[in-house]
């Protein structure tokens, strides 16, 4: 039986847009959603975090760029780009894992359970 030889080409785990919900409450944006939304790495920002009941998907928008009352805050991200997001978590019952963008509308990006077979 022959040998297959295996590329050992870098990986770049985040060049495909995408949040992780993760084991601690979290929430974190990847390096390609942060170059997407034009925020400099090592730099702490504001984003409004909303979820779809119906599908199980995670929207997140800029500060101004969605229409929401004056009463919701936005989640603060730390330079790291991790968010507290145990309320959000809890509230909705969100699950672990990583969610890949799929689609922006009225200003809200979209994303979705990477192992999720219907959106």
């Amino acid at each position: 039986m022959p040998f297959v030889p295996h590329s050992f080409e870098p990986y770049n785990a985040d060049e495909e847009p995408a949040i992780t919900i993760d084991k601690f409450g979290r929430l974190f944006i990847n390096a390609a959603m942060r170059k997407k939304l034009g925020f400099p790495a090592g730099q702490p920002f504001k984003m409004h975090v909303a979820f779809e009941t119906e599908t199980g998907n995670i929207g997140v928008a800029l500060p101004g760029d969605v229409n929401v009352p004056d009463t919701v805050a936005p989640a603060n991200f730390d330079k790291r780009s991790y968010a507290s997001a145990r309320s959000f978590i809890k509230k909705h019952n969100v699950k672990v894992g990583k969610y890949v963008y799929f689609d922006r509308k009225h200003g809200w990006y979209s994303f979705r359970l990477a192992d999720a077979v219907n959106p």
